[in-house]
């Protein structure tokens, strides 16, 4: 019976192999090797170079130049840093078979510091990073020869490769990349509130950084509109992830960045059009709700805002120097933090790891969408820290809340919109 047994097990695997042998001509391992060697052929066959865009976990996007040669060195350029847009770096690469063909950066590049555990590389949380990768598998949309689609392994980051002209090529090495960083000097104007007229159309941009993301505020008779999209960085200016279009108007980008220090004013072209950047005092239309969604958010879940930055004034971020405070970590908002007697406070303050100190405040809700404060008291013993953050606080015509994201508010003052802050909501 045995003897049966083992007849048939090997009549099945003998036809197992001729049914393999006459479905495909050759091996397993050879058709692999066949595609990791058409993925290589791939790469090398874009004479100047590849630009590619990357989407960490964390959220946000970046872009690269990549170049790479026979003899498995591929050299860098990136928007991470303008250190990195403007400073070639060459590091190795390979392919390998994974589970499916993959490209790995093998040594460290500027594709790894998105992937960095230390924070203080990149401003990820500690142990992850920007939660990227540096290992990738490529796609099914890779069969296009004009472009390649690639996923981690590990945190499933999309990156895109895309041929590069050789007017590009030529633009990253003189070093066109840094140039665009021109734009970020938008955070030095001294009010929060900016504005650009493009066809005729008025239209309030907040830009944040951190996440590289833009909005588009503007008015359709009395009715607000918005639209919101990631940006990076190219060779040229500003790329946007979603093309804006409104009306016959599409925006792709900025093109062509200027910056004037004395004047303290950004420029760029449009669609070939030349565009200023001015100041607002005012937001063009109040979210009514906001304020108390803001307050809300955090109260319902009782839990707290954060901010790391510290309060911008007239363009010059941290102002109060609360970063200078020993082990300083973040300022928070904590709303419904406590009562005294009947009266229930926030809590407006920096912590250090071990205590709060700053003002505990009363808010109030009105009626134009603003919220306005009283200062209860003090907590800690930092004298300079209960000052300066209570004397923002009690600005008597309070703050207006913009929502930049679902877990991002700024808090921006509404006598003139030149003092704010940026709140995050972390705890998720």
């Amino acid at each position: 019976m045995k003897n049966i047994f083992w007849i048939v097990l090997l009549l099945l695997g003998v036809a197992s192999c001729t049914q393999e042998e006459s479905v495909f001509e050759q091996t397993a391992d050879e058709r692999i090797n066949a595609a990791l060697d058409g993925y290589q052929q791939q790469l090398l066959a874009a004479p100047y170079g590849w630009k590619a865009v990357v989407y960490p976990g964390a959220g946000g996007v970046y872009s690269f130049y990549m170049n790479f040669n026979d003899k498995n060195r591929v050299t860098m350029y990136s928007d991470f840093s303008l250190v990195a847009a403007s400073t070639a770096k060459e590091s190795s690469y390979r392919l390998k078979a994974l589970q499916t063909p993959s490209l790995l950066f093998d040594t460290y590049s500027y594709l790894h510091l998105l992937a960095d555990p230390h924070p203080n590389v990149n401003g990820g949380n500690a142990g992850e990073g920007l939660v990227s990768d540096y290992e990738f598998s490529f796609q099914a949309e890779s069969d296009n020869s004009e472009n390649m689609v690639l996923i981690g392994t590990k945190n499933n980051t999309r990156m895109v490769l895309v041929k590069a002209t050789q007017n590009e090529s030529v633009a990253y090495a003189r070093g066109d990349l840094a140039k665009s960083f021109l734009f970020a000097n938008i955070s030095k104007y001294p009010t929060y509130f900016k504005r650009i007229t493009v066809g005729g159309v008025v239209y309030e941009i907040i830009v944040d950084q951190s996440s590289r993301n833009i909005i588009f505020n503007w008015l359709e008779g009395s009715t607000p509109k918005s639209f919101t999209t990631g940006y990076y960085y190219s060779s040229t200016g500003v790329s946007f992830i979603s093309p804006f279009t409104n009306g016959s108007q599409t925006i792709n980008g900025f093109s062509d960045i200027v910056w004037d220090a004395t004047k303290v004013e950004l420029g760029f072209k449009v669609n070939g059009n030349n565009v200023v950047v001015n100041q607002a005092a005012k937001p063009m239309n109040v979210n009514l709700q906001a304020a108390r969604n803001w307050w809300n958010y955090a109260a319902d879940k009782g839990s707290y805002w954060i901010s790391l930055t510290g309060v911008t004034v007239q363009g010059q971020e941290d102002f109060y120097k609360v970063q200078d405070i020993p082990n300083y970590l973040y300022i928070l908002f904590f709303p419904a933090f406590n009562t005294s007697g009947s009266t229930l406070y926030d809590a407006f303050a920096a912590y250090d790891g071990d205590a709060i100190m700053g003002p505990a405040v009363v808010p109030t809700f009105r009626t134009d969408g603003r919220i306005t404060f009283s200062v209860l008291g003090t907590f800690g013993t930092n004298a300079a820290v209960n000052s300066q953050l209570s004397t923002m606080a009690a600005e008597t015509n309070g703050f207006y809340l913009i929502q930049t994201s679902p877990l991002n508010y700024d808090m921006v003052s509404a006598k003139d919109g030149k003092t704010w802050i940026s709140w995050w909501y972390p705890w998720q």
